[in-house]
């Protein structure tokens, strides 16, 4: 590859999910590093996200002013921001919403405190690898003169389970494609958050905001009504088991960023710079990205998660065409694919149990690397009697 595309990489790999300060322009080309995008051709953004790999920060500032004080002049000459700042960090990302989805300027300040800040770019291929999906449904996989067409408008309905206080992917999705989504949570405070910020951007028609007081004993029940049908549903589970284990993660995170800090400074490169607005920032307590307790942790962690959802996508399976969630840890994504496959039975035909059609779909770049697993109980033909009977086109 040229250094052009190894740059993207590396910076997609950073600005979606890093931790770290400044652009680390040099810091990210190690032969390690090197290898590891080698290694993974699919770590490219979506071809439809608005994020291909750098910044423009002329660009955000314009759209949101409220960045500006959070740049800082990188070691190369690149402006940025520090990655181990929460403020910093929530700046930019309110500035790719504004800019690039046209959400309200607003959205950080609807944002509870220490709510979970979502790292856009990759929030918004999870959307655009759904929209791919249900793209294969139609007649030519939609393919129309020639154009691959998505499909778009209310007719698509899709259902965010957990949404947070964010409510990402229901505004990226209704702002990108106009989809109607359904927005669940368990936290009454999320649900107040995510009320605003859609009341705030007028997708009171396409996002609909339930609480699921039944929490302890559904995913869908209660918040799916009666004779109502869902073309996907989509979530982004807690990924740790317990406080603890998510407090022993945070802790190797600050020692690392610790580390970077001291390097950085022998070698003369962290640029002092202002910060307006921002939070004391001691690396004790770093949460870069934030997340209240139920955003970042529940018993059993993703895997008990997203079983729950597939043991109970099973009597869901007339009403929904794709059932999915996203994967952070390597070591869960066989567990889970096994389950799904084949539950508490090992047989050699799992599609003998319902489900047809089981993907992966591989997000992220570098070090930081997500899969989107997805499975149906509809084979290909039922897939597209489903788009049709719901009149996409």
């Amino acid at each position: 590859r040229t250094h052009h595309q190894r740059r993207h990489w590396q910076l997609y790999s950073l600005c979606s999910y890093s931790t770290g300060t400044g652009d680390r322009k040099d810091n990210g080309a190690t032969k390690k590093g090197k290898r590891a995008i080698k290694d993974r051709p699919k770590g490219h953004p979506h071809p439809r996200n608005s994020f291909q790999g750098t910044y423009d920060m002329d660009r955000l500032v314009a759209s949101y002013p409220l960045l500006d004080p959070h740049l800082i002049m990188g070691p190369t000459g690149r402006q940025t921001v520090d990655w181990s700042d929460p403020a910093a960090v929530r700046a930019l990302n309110t500035a790719l919403l504004v800019a690039d989805y046209g959400v309200n300027p607003t959205y950080s300040d609807i944002l509870p405190p220490r709510a979970l800040c979502p790292p856009v770019p990759g929030r918004a291929d999870y959307v655009h690898h759904i929209a791919d999906a249900l793209q294969k449904a139609l007649p030519d996989n939609g393919a129309r003169n020639g154009v691959d067409a998505v499909p778009k408008g209310p007719a698509v309905t899709g259902m965010d389970i957990g949404t947070g206080a964010s409510c990402i992917y229901p505004t990226i999705a209704s702002s990108v494609y106009g989809w109607r989504m359904i927005a669940s949570d368990i936290n009454s405070s999320s649900i107040s958050s995510a009320g605003e910020i859609v009341a705030a951007n007028g997708h009171g028609d396409l996002i609909d905001v339930r609480h699921q007081g039944n929490s302890n004993r559904s995913i869908f029940d209660g918040v799916l009504r009666v004779g109502e049908n869902i073309d996907f549903a989509m979530c982004n589970p807690p990924i740790y088991p317990s406080m603890e284990a998510y407090q022993a993660e945070n802790a190797r995170k600050v020692r690392g960023l610790s580390k970077n800090k001291h390097l950085n400074r022998k070698r003369g490169k962290v640029m002092r710079h202002t910060q307006v607005g921002s939070p004391s920032n001691t690396t004790a307590s770093l949460n870069n990205f934030g997340g209240t307790d139920c955003e970042l942790w529940c018993d059993g962690g993703e895997i008990a998660f997203v079983k729950r959802i597939m043991t109970e996508s099973e009597r869901y399976r007339d009403r929904c065409m794709w059932f999915s969630s996203l994967v952070s840890r390597k070591d869960s994504l066989a567990a889970l694919e096994s389950f799904v496959k084949f539950g508490q039975k090992n047989r050699n035909d799992w599609r003998s149990q319902g489900v047809q059609a089981v993907q992966r779909v591989s997000m992220g770049a570098g070090k930081k690397n997500s899969t989107i697993l997805m499975w149906s109980f509809l084979d290909e033909g039922e897939r597209r009697d489903w788009a049709r009977m719901r009149n996409w086109g």
